[in-house]
């Protein structure tokens, strides 16, 4: 995720379909919408069954954004499974703690650590006391070949 700059993004959770759309410069007129980029991937049926957005990094989003559009708001149920799912599968992707979730729940813009907590975890670094502190691994064993002499 991290080597996208500006693109739209199409995801069904259910086949684990994912179809990214043209990669647009800021300069670019955006000339498309997702549902013909869905169909010049060749997909033609279950439009609403992809979640749908655009995600990428820049200037202002070092560590990405992922905008759902439309918004998934947290009263459907459904789209909101579904766009969780889909926040998890940009996470194995690429998408860092720090990456920008936009149009998710009830706050407009949220870092994807505050939705997945586990994230958290991952960027806490530990203290350089902390490394100091850790028991040294045991000497690796050296173990004889079969045809090395003994001394």
């Amino acid at each position: 995720m991290q080597q996208i700059g500006n693109r739209r993004f199409l995801f069904n959770p259910k086949t684990g379909v994912l179809v990214l759309g043209r990669q647009y410069q800021e300069t670019s007129l955006v000339n498309a919408s997702h549902a013909v980029e869905l169909a010049d991937a060749g997909i033609t049926k279950d439009f609403d069954d992809f979640v749908r957005g655009w995600i990428g990094t820049g200037r202002n989003y070092p560590k990405g954004v992922i905008h759902f559009a439309p918004c998934v708001d947290s009263g459907n149920i459904s789209l909101f499974d579904r766009a969780f799912d889909t926040l998890e599968m940009f996470r194995e992707n690429g998408a860092l703690a720090g990456t920008v979730v936009r149009g998710f729940g009830s706050r407009w813009e949220q870092p994807l650590s505050a939705i997945l907590t586990d994230l958290q975890k991952e960027e806490q670094k530990p203290s350089l006391r902390q490394q100091l502190r850790k028991t040294p691994e045991g000497k690796a064993v050296r173990h004889r070949k079969e045809n090395q002499q003994q001394r």
